[in-house]
């Protein structure tokens, strides 16, 4: 071994921590040059969110788009704004990569949940063919999918919160409810029946409340919240009728104790009394005024014409 070479392999043994007898089994240089055996560590998949899915869709990766869109509905608790725009992105990316019956199944869903949906007509037949078909099929159903919430709520009095849902489908597997006297803090929350007019009880509003808030949602067997009518983020209001019932006055007549018609009950407070003096009054003025009126001169009257004959000047016998 020359003595440089033999000096470069001291070197890389020192550094190595290795004996020189190991070293001279391989060229030297081989530990500073040898490539890295193995496959290359696989590329870790984009994020399951809902803005990821729309962002790849926006560069037209559709591929990508799509399989982002599949792993985010097998996830659970999605909120109705994120199922509406999930969808939009997996039943389109589904259409223009020609898978046709995902792509329908996912319209049909996107109509679900959002029934008024309209697709844009210039994405051309590969969307909107699929898209028809969904309506077709939503159009053969009873009615439209959502869930409507009517308030009744009255000063010092127990309020009502009236809950409908329609589910052609049969998607809901439960209705949460709920509602508060302030604008701040913790909704009191209850489930309730999938069904019409359901009615869910309230307490008598708290002194100087004058409305409440609340909120019902439709979930699914994931809980994803398939339809809502106001969320804990943005409740609906209503606000409570202040006025109070004034109770109808006893009945009283002319002859009571308490004198006359005080309290509203007398006959001379029915409105048929007056509606039948009215009548007698105009009746009788009717009568005075036909019977009074002076006979009219140019009123057409009986008489006998006896007919004359004249010859010349003078009348003819």
């Amino acid at each position: 071994m020359r003595p440089s070479r033999f000096m470069a392999t001291l070197v890389a043994c020192a550094l190595l921590g290795t004996s020189p007898a190991a070293l001279a089994l391989e060229p030297w240089t081989a530990p500073f040059f040898a490539a890295p055996k193995g496959p290359k560590p696989p590329t870790a998949p984009p994020p399951a969110d809902v803005e990821t899915a729309e962002q790849l869709f926006g560069k037209l990766e559709f591929d990508d788009a799509n399989k982002v869109a599949e792993r985010v509905v097998k996830q659970r608790g999605l909120s109705h704004d994120q199922l509406v725009r999930i969808y939009k992105v997996l039943a389109t990316t589904h259409a223009f990569l020609d898978h046709e019956d995902p792509a329908r199944e996912a319209f049909i869903l996107l109509m679900t949940y959002e029934p008024e949906y309209q697709v844009d007509p210039n994405q051309g037949p590969k969307v909107t063919t699929p898209f028809f078909e969904a309506r077709g099929f939503w159009r053969a159903q009873s009615g439209k999918p959502g869930i409507e919430v009517a308030a009744t709520l009255r000063a010092q009095e127990p309020g009502v919160l009236r809950v409908t849902t329609r589910d052609p489908t049969h998607i809901v597997k439960k209705v949460s409810v709920g509602y508060r006297f302030t604008s701040s803090g913790d909704f009191i929350t209850s489930q309730v029946a999938v069904g019409a007019s359901v009615q869910v009880d309230l307490p008598i509003p708290p002194p100087g409340k004058s409305r409440v808030e609340y909120y019902a949602q439709a979930l699914d067997d994931r809980d994803d919240v398939a339809f809502e009518a106001g969320n804990p983020q943005a409740p609906k209001t209503a606000l409570v009728d202040t006025q109070v019932a004034v109770p109808t006055p006893p009945a009283g007549g002319v002859g009571s104790k308490d004198g006359g018609d005080k309290g509203g009950g007398g006959v001379l407070s029915s409105p048929v009394f007056w509606t039948i003096a009215a009548i007698v009054v105009v009746g009788g003025a009717a009568g005075a005024y036909f019977a009074l009126r002076p006979r009219d001169a140019a009123a057409p009257t009986q008489a006998s014409l006896a007919p004359a004959l004249q010859c010349g000047a003078a009348r003819c016998n």
